[in-house]
């Protein structure tokens, strides 16, 4: 497919009849970046029109993204100067990877939205265990094999899960003043699905470069829980970039600023092996983390998951 940035609009074409496929206006684009993968991966996450419900588009472009970014920068300051000079005291903006933290938006729509929204899905806890990486599907795969070949179905964990733009915590029944373990959103540095669509997993960040994989049974399939996860971990990167944003300035940012990346928090306290001695995180020091950088992963090794709407 042909994207054209034209005006407000990212628009998407076959190259063949010039058909419009998927028209995207640029206000409505949250957060944006460039991948790693020789610069050529670029995603955006917005708002579908119908849904109402975050989706992070990835492409694998034939030049570098970088010039896709630049585009988009340079589109969304016409769309910022436009804004200000029919409402000064609204600052509005778009963001990506070489745009300024002043530029970070102020106002995010889909926060409040999210915000206090809690789901909640019967599922089956089948363990956790330690891993060397923090992501990767491969490393995920390993592990939730691992997990499967050396526990007995009739030794699962009936639990709830609860998912909000914060915390992933796990409870029995509804009943408890307390859940048995949660895990802060912002600790999770990868998801997925593994090859029984049944099985998902997360892999959270414990500190000092310790990561542990815990593994659900799902039914009818994880995909709902996956797309529910992933949505809270976009939040929370949102909230990250709108929370470094400074006071705004009247002078425009050099072009070769870059944004900051989400902080994970170290200190994480890890529950003892299958499921006893889940204890909840603990604050500790700061580390910078790369958070776009997952999710061009999980799009990459997508054979490997169920596919989302």
């Amino acid at each position: 497919m042909m994207m054209v940035l034209k005006k407000d609009t990212l628009s998407l074409m076959d190259p063949v009849d010039r058909s419009l496929l998927h028209c995207q206006p640029i206000i409505d684009i949250r957060v944006w970046g460039v991948g790693c993968n020789n610069g050529r991966d670029f995603a955006f996450v917005a708002s579908d029109k119908d849904t109402c419900v975050l989706k992070c588009h990835v492409f694998r472009c034939n030049a570098p993204a970088k010039t896709i970014a630049t585009a988009l920068h340079e589109m969304c300051s016409k769309i910022m100067a436009e804004q200000t000079t029919r409402s000064p005291s609204m600052v509005r903006s778009l963001t990506m990877a070489t745009i300024s933290p002043e530029d970070l938006p102020r106002q995010v729509d889909f926060l409040d939205a999210m915000r206090q929204r809690v789901q909640k899905f019967e599922v089956q806890y089948i363990g956790n265990l330690p891993v060397s990486r923090a992501m990767g599907m491969e490393v995920l795969n390993r592990a939730i094999e691992s997990i499967m070949n050396t526990s007995d179905s009739d030794d699962w964990e009936p639990i709830v899960i609860h998912i909000s733009d914060t915390v992933l915590s796990l409870w029995k029944g509804e009943d408890g003043d307390d859940p048995f373990w949660e895990c802060q959103v912002r600790l999770l540095t990868f998801l997925g699905v593994g090859h029984d669509t049944h099985t998902f997993a997360v892999i959270v960040d414990g500190g000092t470069q310790r990561f542990e994989c815990h593994v659900f049974w799902c039914e009818p399939d994880a995909g709902i829980i996956s797309e529910a996860v992933q949505a809270a971990c976009m939040v929370q990167y949102q909230k990250c970039l709108v929370a470094q944003t400074p006071p705004p300035r009247s002078k425009m940012w050099r072009a070769g600023s870059k944004v900051k990346r989400a902080n994970s928090m170290d200190g994480f306290s890890f529950p003892a092996p299958r499921h006893q001695g889940l204890s909840p995180p603990k604050a500790g020091s700061s580390t910078t983390k790369k958070g776009m950088l997952a999710f061009f992963e999980t799009f990459r090794n997508k054979q490997s998951a169920v596919s989302t709407p």
